[in-house]
C-alpha cells in the first residue's frame, strides 16, 4: 500500500531536510514522522505562511522523498557514509555548514549536540524522541524554487503549522501526485537552496 504524508515547513535552510551529498535526510524536528514512517512511505514538505508568506491553499512543494532507510541516530553519526553531513561552521562550502548530523553519542542513549548554526540545544529532547533519521536517494528538492502543484493532484495540508501536524492521503491521489513528479524527470536537487 502506497502511503503519502504531507506537512508545512516553517524553515528551509538546507538543514532539515538536508538534501546534500546525494541523499535527502531528515535527522531533526518532526519526531513523530521520523518515529512512525516506514521504508516505502512518501513524505512531501510544502511552504507555509511562516516560511515565505504563502497563504493557506497556496502552498508550494519544497520537497518529496521516498523513505528508504530509518537509521538510528547513533548509527547516523558514526557512519562514514554520513560524515559530510556533520556541520562544520568554518568550512567554505555552505553544504558542509548546514549538515544535519548533529547528535554525537557520548554513552549509550546519551548524546552531545554538535555546534551548528541551525538548531539550538533546547531542541535535543524533541529531536531525540524521533529515534531515527529518515534517508532517501529517491527525492526531489526544490528549495527556494518551490513549485505549485495542480489542484487536481495537490495533497491536502493541515490548516496550521503544528510542529508534528501532517496529513495522510488517499492512495489514488498520492499515486497521481507522485507519478506526475516522477514524469518531470527532475530528481535530486531541482531548485536553488
Amino acid at each position: 500500500m502506497l502511503r503519502l504524508f504531507s506537512y508545512k515547513m516553517t524553515h528551509d535552510s538546507g538543514f532539515a531536510p538536508n538534501p546534500f551529498w546525494g541523499e535527502l535526510t531528515i535527522a531533526t524536528c518532526k519526531p513523530l514522522i521520523r518515529l512512525y514512517k516506514n521504508r516505502g512511505d512518501w513524505i512531501a514538505g510544502f511552504t507555509s505562511g511562516e516560511l515565505c508568506g504563502d497563504p493557506v491553499g497556496g502552498e508550494k512543494l519544497v520537497y518529496l522523498m521516498k523513505v528508504e532507510e530509518r537509521v538510528p541516530i547513533a548509527d547516523y553519526y558514526s557512519s562514514p557514509r554520513y560524515r559530510n553531513k556533520i556541520p562544520d561552521a568554518t568550512h567554505p562550502l555552505r553544504v558542509r555548514q548546514v549538515g544535519d548530523n548533529i547528535y554525537e553519542p557520548s554513552a549509550p542513549g546519551v548524546f552531545e549536540q554538535v555546534a551548528n548554526e541551525n538548531h539550538s540545544c533546547g531542541d535535543a529532547e524533541h529531536d531525540l524522541s524521533g529515534e531515527f533519521v529518515l534517508t532517501s536517494t529517491e527525492f526531489v528538492y526544490f528549495g527556494r524554487s518551490a513549485i505549485a502543484i495542480p489542484e487536481e493532484i495537490r495533497p491536502s495540508l493541515p490548516a496550521g503549522q503544528h510542529p508534528d501536524g501532517y496529513r495522510t492521503h488517499d492512495e489514488n491521489l498520492a499515486l497521481e501526485f507522485i507519478k506526475t513528479l516522477i514524469h518531470t524527470g527532475v530528481w535530486g536537487i531541482g531548485g536553488s537552496t
